[in-house]
């Protein structure tokens, strides 16, 4: 069994969900969680919880797990008791905030991006505030509104992340969007949500939350699922605020300019100058003459598409892809991966498969591609350090390099 700082480790990146900590413990029994790209955050609840396990460690005759298990039940009450204080004490900021503008953003994947972007170009104009970085669930926003929230800020541009139904529609009765966004609806975090359906039901709390004089913005593709899934809505009820699909980014970022007053030209102009964002298919030069795409923030499917067709189109003597795979796609995890991996095949001279999650199938859709070729243009390693030592010897003079997912320490 695990140290208890190890277990610590392991329920913190499953965001101290007991039900996916005990899963992971049975599928993946002898292994050990060590703090290898990460290290434990020693917020206060984890130093409570650490405290605690120690001492249930005694009672418990050193049982560890179990010491855990009682620490993180004990503890629970207390915690949801904080985590409501600290919402009340949001929502009264936010109330308090006159003149405010809300827009929330919500979607499988594109959040981050579409977040920097809009307020980029809102900034110029308002007084625009933005949740940093991944602080985009209902404690994050949180944070962010106590932290950062000023009496003359006038838009708040708000990322909202989802698990589970109803997480988009409890962050929407603390912030109050008037403007509510969805980027794309897919297969992200399906072994979560348990079904696609779930996925776009969630989404659209969203859009359901917004007042009658607000605006929803949809990706076209969406409009016929859209249209079919309120079809049976009562209106007499609540009536629906106006939707409006967009066709591509600039097309979204024209529609909200027009919202706020800021021109097409300008909103094109600001595009042009909006910074990238980390790790989203963020592009870096080296000293060596390598370039590399670096999207290893998360995957998914549209989007590791999308990279590839980044490394496709990026000039290059040699292509080369490093990939983990993509995780958390439920039943669909193992085909989707094999498609992926075919995609690649097509496009990269060279394919480094990182760790042992996704191996078999990246594997069997590269064969399928590769062929006879597979054992001389695909390396198998067991961790990042390897790929990248692995790295040193494929890569020449202007090549590029995809690096397309990064998986926490919890996966091997």
């Amino acid at each position: 069994m695990m140290p208890l700082k190890n277990l610590l480790y392991l329920l913190q990146l499953e965001e101290y969900d007991l039900k996916r900590f005990s899963n992971w413990l049975k599928n993946n029994p002898g292994c050990v969680v060590l703090e290898k790209k990460k290290r434990i955050d020693w917020t206060l609840k984890a130093h409570v919880l650490f405290a605690l396990a120690n001492i249930f460690n005694i009672f418990t005759f050193g049982n560890r797990l179990l010491a855990i298990k009682i620490s993180s039940r004990f503890l629970s009450p207390v915690d949801n008791l904080a985590k409501r204080f600290l919402v009340f004490l949001a929502a009264i900021k936010i109330n308090q905030t006159k003149n405010l503008t809300i827009i929330g953003i919500t979607g499988s994947y594109g959040k981050t991006t579409t977040k920097d972007t809009i307020s980029h170009v809102l900034i110029h104009k308002y007084k625009t505030l933005k949740t940093e970085g991944n602080y985009n669930t209902l404690l994050g926003i949180v944070k962010t509104i106590l932290r950062n929230l000023r009496k003359n800020h006038e838009i708040f541009v708000c990322e909202m992340a989802a698990y589970q139904t109803k997480d988009i529609e409890v962050i929407s009765k603390l912030i109050k969007p008037k403007i509510g966004i969805i980027t794309a609806i897919g297969p992200m975090h399906l072994e979560r949500f348990g079904s696609q359906e779930n996925i776009f039901k969630t989404k659209l709390e969203l859009i359901e939350s917004l007042p009658s004089d607000g605006i929803g913005f949809l990706p076209k593709k969406l409009e016929s699922q859209f249209v079919k899934y309120f079809h049976n809505f009562n209106n007499e009820s609540k009536k629906i605020a106006k939707v409006e699909y967009f066709l591509s980014k600039e097309d979204l970022l024209i529609k909200i300019g027009k919202v706020f007053d800021v021109g097409e030209k300008e909103v094109l102009g600001y595009l042009k100058t909006a910074p990238q964002t980390p790790h989203r298919q963020e592009i870096l030069k080296t000293s060596s003459g390598i370039t590399i795409i670096d999207d290893t923030y998360n995957s998914n499917p549209i989007g590791f598409l999308s990279a590839l067709e980044m490394l496709k189109n990026t000039p290059a003597q040699r292509r080369i892809l490093v990939t983990p795979g993509m995780i958390e796609l439920g039943i669909e995890q193992f085909e989707l991966n094999k498609e992926a991996a075919q995609s690649a095949a097509k496009i990269a001279d060279y394919v480094i498969v990182v760790g042992e999650t996704n191996k078999k199938a990246l594997g069997e859709g590269l064969k399928e591609v590769y062929g006879n070729d597979y054992i001389s243009k695909v390396y198998e390693v067991i961790d990042l350090e390897s790929a990248k030592s692995k790295l040193s010897e494929l890569a020449i003079l202007n090549s590029t390099i995809l690096l397309e997912n990064d998986l926490p320490d919890h996966y091997f």
